[in-house]
C-alpha cells in the first residue's frame, strides 16, 4: 500500500504533495533535511493521507497533481538555497485556499490520471515496482530516451 500525502511546514505557507510507503518516515527525512538548512524550529505536519493499493497508480496520481499545480503557477522552490539540498524541494506548493483547495486538486488528480494523464518528462523512468525515477537531465553519462516513457 502506498500513501499519497499532504504535509505543511510550520514556518512557511507551503504544502508538500507526495507519495511514500511510510509517511511518518518520509516526514522525518524531509523535516531533518529542512532543519539542516533552515534551523530546528522548522517542523512538518502530515495534514492529509490517502491509501492507494497500487504503487503505479499512486505515483501516476502524484505526478498528475504536481504537474497541474506547477502549470497553474503554484510551485514554490524554497529549499536547497543554502549549503544543503533539502528532500523533495520541488514538490512544495502555495495554493490560495490552503488544504481544502489542495484536496480538490487531489480529487481532480484521481479523476483524470487514467483518461488524461499528464505527460512525463523524457528523462524520467518508470521502475519495475511502479514508482517513477526522476533522473535530472544533467546526470552525466546517462542519456535519456528521446521518445519518452509512457504512463501505462
Amino acid at each position: 500500500m502506498t500513501t499519497l500525502y499532504i504535509m505543511k511546514c510550520n514556518k512557511k505557507p507551503y504544502h508538500k504533495v507526495g507519495v511514500a510507503n511510510d509517511v511518518h518516515h518520509r516526514r522525518y527525512d524531509i523535516e531533518t533535511s529542512i532543519q539542516k538548512e533552515h534551523g530546528t524550529d522548522h517542523r512538518l505536519k502530515v495534514l492529509h493521507t490517502i491509501e492507494i493499493p497500487s504503487k503505479h497508480d499512486a505515483y501516476t496520481i502524484e505526478w498528475q497533481i504536481q504537474y497541474y499545480l506547477t502549470k497553474l503557477g503554484y510551485q514554490i522552490r524554497w529549499q536547497g538555497m543554502g549549503n544543503h539540498k533539502s528532500n523533495g524541494g520541488s514538490e512544495w506548493f502555495k495554493v490560495k485556499g490552503g488544504l481544502p483547495r489542495l484536496k480538490k486538486y487531489l480529487a481532480l488528480g484521481f479523476r483524470h490520471f487514467q483518461k488524461s494523464p499528464a505527460p512525463m518528462p523524457p528523462s524520467w523512468e518508470r521502475k519495475r515496482d511502479g514508482s517513477i525515477y526522476k533522473r535530472p537531465d544533467f546526470v552525466k553519462g546517462k542519456p535519456h530516451s528521446t521518445e519518452g516513457k509512457s504512463i501505462r
